[in-house]
C-alpha cells in the first residue's frame, strides 16, 4: 500500500502543478500584494483532494466539489471575473485531471483484462502500471497546456464561458456515467464510450480555442478602435495647432513692424518695452522650418514639450520632398516617435536627455531618423508598460511607413534607441 500512497502523492503533485500553471497565467489581477496568497488554491486543492480520496466515499463527485472550491478560492484571491475562474477550473478538471485517466485506464484494462485490478491490503486497486502510464500522459498534457497559456492575455466574458461550460458539462457527464459503468454494455459499447469520451474532450478543447480566438478578435477590434480614436484626436489637435500657429505667425510679423517703429523713439521706457517684447517672441525667431507646414507644427509642439522637461532637442529636417505623405501619417510617425522619446528621456539623468530627429531625401528615398537614450530594460524607447493601452506607437509607425512601401528599422544598443524610417520617393 505504501507504493500506492507514493503514486497517489505524485499524481496529486502533477495535478497541483497543472492547476497552478493554469490560473497563474489566466488570472492577472491579484487582490493582495503578498505573493503567498497565490499558493492558497493549490494548498486547498491538495488538502481537499487528500481527504476526499482516502477518507470519504463520494466517488467521482469529488472532482465537481473540488472544482467548485477552486473557483471560490480564485475569486477570493483574484479580482478577475468569476468567468475566468470557472474556465480555469474546467480546463484543469477535464484536461489535467480527467483526460489522462480517460486515455490510460481503458487502454490498460483492455491490455490486462481482469488482471487490471489487484488486491492490496484487502482493498481492490488498479495496477501500479496504470498510475505510471497516467502520469506519463499527464506530463504531455501539461506541456501542451503550458504552450497554450504561457502568453495568455485574454479575458473570457459570459458568452465565451457559456460556450466552454456547455461543452465541458457534456464531456463531464458522459465521463462520470462511464466511470460508474452505467454504459457498460459489452466490449463494443465500452469501445464506443471510450471514443465518445475522447471526442467530447476534443470538442471541449475546440470550444475553448474558439472562445479564446473570439475574445482575441474582440480585444483586437477594441484596440484598433482605441488606436483610431487616439490618432484622430492627435490629428485634430495638430490641425487646430496649425491654425493657431498661422495666426500667431501673422501677428508676429505685424508685431516686428510695430517694434521697429517703437525703437525709433528715444524714450528709455519704450526701449525697455521693446526689449521685453522681443524676448517674449524670441521663440518664433528660432522656429524650426521643415519644408512642410503641418510637420512644422508637430516639431514645434514636441520641441516645446522637450524644453519643459529639460531635454535637449535637436532637429535637422529637410522635408520639402515629403509632401506626398498625408498629414495623418506625419502625425503618426513623428508624434508617436517623439512622444516615446520624451517619455524615455525624462527617466534619465540630465546629461543623457537628448533627442535628435533628422530627415532628408537621399537619392530616391526619404530618410527619417529618431535617436534618444533609453534606460536599460526599456523596450521600444519608451517606459510604457501597459500592454493594452500602450504599445500602439511603434506598430502604428511601422504601418504608416509601410503604407508608402517603406521600412522601419529599430535597434537599441549602448543605451541608445534608434529608429530609422526609409520611404521611397514617388516617381515623378
Amino acid at each position: 500500500m505504501g507504493l500506492y500512497y507514493i503514486l497517489d502523492f505524485i499524481m496529486t503533485v502533477s495535478e497541483v502543478a497543472g492547476l497552478y500553471m493554469i490560473y497563474i497565467h489566466l488570472c492577472k489581477n491579484p487582490r493582495f500584494s503578498s505573493p503567498f496568497w497565490k499558493f492558497l488554491p493549490v494548498c486547498v486543492f491538495v488538502c481537499v483532494t487528500w481527504v476526499m480520496t482516502w477518507f470519504s466515499q463520494i466517488g467521482a463527485y469529488k472532482i465537481v466539489l473540488i472544482s467548485m472550491i477552486i473557483v471560490v478560492c480564485l475569486k477570493i484571491i483574484y479580482k478577475d471575473s468569476i468567468c475566468q475562474g470557472i474556465v480555469c477550473a474546467e480546463v484543469h478538471l477535464l484536461l489535467v485531471s480527467s483526460l489522462p485517466e480517460i486515455i490510460s485506464i481503458p487502454c490498460l484494462q483492455w491490455l490486462y483484462g481482469e488482471a487490471a485490478l489487484v488486491e492490496v491490503d484487502g482493498v481492490h486497486m488498479l495496477r501500479w502500471e496504470i498510475y505510471v502510464f497516467t502520469l506519463i500522459i499527464r506530463a504531455f498534457v501539461l506541456i501542451g497546456i503550458h504552450m497554450l497559456v504561457r502568453n495568455w492575455r485574454y479575458r473570457f466574458g459570459r458568452k465565451d464561458t457559456l460556450v466552454v461550460s456547455l461543452s465541458f458539462s457534456i464531456a463531464l457527464a458522459v465521463n462520470m456515467l462511464s466511470a460508474y459503468e452505467y454504459l457498460n454494455l459489452g466490449i463494443l459499447s465500452n469501445s464506443l464510450v471510450y471514443i465518445i469520451n475522447i471526442f467530447l474532450v476534443v470538442s471541449f478543447v475546440v470550444s475553448f480555442l474558439y472562445s479564446k480566438n473570439t475574445v482575441c478578435i474582440r480585444e483586437q477590434e477594441l484596440k484598433k478602435q482605441q488606436t483610431i480614436e487616439r490618432m484622430n484626436q492627435q490629428f485634430s489637435y495638430y490641425q487646430e495647432r496649425a491654425k493657431d500657429e498661422e495666426r500667431v505667425r501673422a501677428l508676429y510679423h505685424d508685431m516686428k513692424n510695430h517694434l521697429l517703429i517703437l525703437e525709433r523713439q528715444n524714450s528709455a521706457e519704450t526701449k525697455q518695452m521693446v526689449s521685453d517684447l522681443r524676448r517674449r517672441i524670441s521663440d518664433y525667431e528660432e522656429y524650426i522650418h521643415t519644408g512642410n507646414e503641418f510637420l512644422d507644427v508637430i516639431i514645434h509642439d514636441k520641441a516645446k514639450k522637450a524644453k519643459e522637461q529639460q531635454i535637449d532637442f535637436s532637429a535637422v529636417l529637410h522635408f520639402e520632398d515629403g509632401g506626398f505623405i498625408e498629414p495623418m501619417d506625419l502625425s503618426t510617425i513623428f508624434g508617436n516617435a517623439l512622444d516615446n522619446a520624451i517619455e524615455a528621456s525624462v527617466k534619465l539623468p540630465p546629461e543623457q536627455r537628448l533627442i535628435t530627429v533628422k530627415a532628408r531625401s537621399i537619392h530616391d528615398v526619404l530618410m527619417i531618423v529618431f535617436e534618444n537614450y533609453a534606460a536599460a530594460g526599456r523596450k521600444n524607447g519608451t517606459s510604457k508598460e501597459d500592454g493594452f493601452l500602450h504599445g500602439f506607437g511603434i506598430p502604428n509607425i511601422q504601418k504608416a511607413v509601410e503604407k508608402y512601401n517603406g521600412e522601419c528599422v529599430i535597434r537599441q544598443e549602448d543605451g541608445k534607441f534608434v529608429m530609422k524610417n526609409i520611404i521611397p520617393l514617388p516617381e515623378t
